[in-house]
């Protein structure tokens, strides 16, 4: 009787944890759909790069200042949402290390020149992936599989 109980609870307890799983895996499929189906229709003027990142360049003013590498520190000012409209992150004058920022978003950076705006949307694949970035239920929170959507003005940088 003691162990029918506690396959029981174990199925149970199995059956809560897919629940759960399951949620992100919706998740993930809404980004995907977002990105492939919706992103195009509210932006015309992205562009796709070879890894899958997608962004659009809104003013690059100085094509003649240095670019971004993947190794410089950057000064600039930004917005961080889900698609869902979630801000999750806003930072202005902030100081970044391209190599310590998830891919996506460096390499968006390496598109435009100092002084320049851009919208990076990084598929989750070159954001956090299936990691959640946060504590769930407050307003910084990154679900797994997320897309992350920045809008960024770059300030200066330093290249090394």
């Amino acid at each position: 009787m003691k162990i029918r109980n506690l396959v029981w609870l174990c199925l149970i307890a199995l059956s809560l944890i897919g629940c759960k799983q399951n949620d992100w895996l919706d998740w993930k499929t809404q980004n995907e759909v977002w990105l492939a189906n919706e992103l195009p229709l509210l932006d015309t003027a992205v562009v796709t790069s070879p890894t899958g990142l997608k962004y659009r360049v809104i003013a690059d003013p100085n094509p003649t200042e240095a670019r971004p590498s993947k190794t410089s520190y950057v000064y600039c000012d930004y917005k961080l949402r889900l698609i869902n409209g979630a801000q999750v992150d806003a930072g202005t004058g902030s100081v970044f290390s391209l190599s310590q920022t998830v891919s996506g978003f460096a390499e968006g950076l390496t598109k435009i020149h100092c002084h320049g705006d851009i919208m990076i949307y990084v598929p989750c694949n070159l954001g956090y992936g299936e990691e959640a970035v946060g504590t769930e239920g407050t307003t910084s929170y990154i679900p797994p599989y997320s897309t992350l959507i920045f809008e960024v003005h770059l300030s200066d940088l330093i290249n090394y």
